[in-house]
């Protein structure tokens, strides 16, 4: 898999992969929670490994980046992965 840092604004689907080290449970379950805030179309896939989380979505309505970063991801721990 490609990783690439940033984001493309020119596509249909996304994924992006959150490293955790540094994720709080707060914050993880804020990353669930998103969907509270989104239509079910909006709603992004979101899957856990041992120190990652992938989240991918085909349509990207909801703009999980700038969620992330409210939430208080630290930016360097976000991957944007194609």
């Amino acid at each position: 898999m490609k990783i690439r840092k940033g984001f493309v604004s020119n596509s249909s689907s996304s994924s992006f992969i959150i490293l955790t080290d540094n994720i709080s449970a707060k914050q993880l379950k804020k990353i669930y929670n998103h969907r509270i805030k989104t239509k079910p179309d909006d709603w992004w896939s979101i899957i856990e490994k041992d120190d990652y989380i992938q989240l991918s979505t085909f349509m990207d309505n909801f703009d999980m980046y700038t969620y992330l970063i409210n939430i208080g991801v630290n930016e360097e721990d976000i991957l944007q992965g194609r």
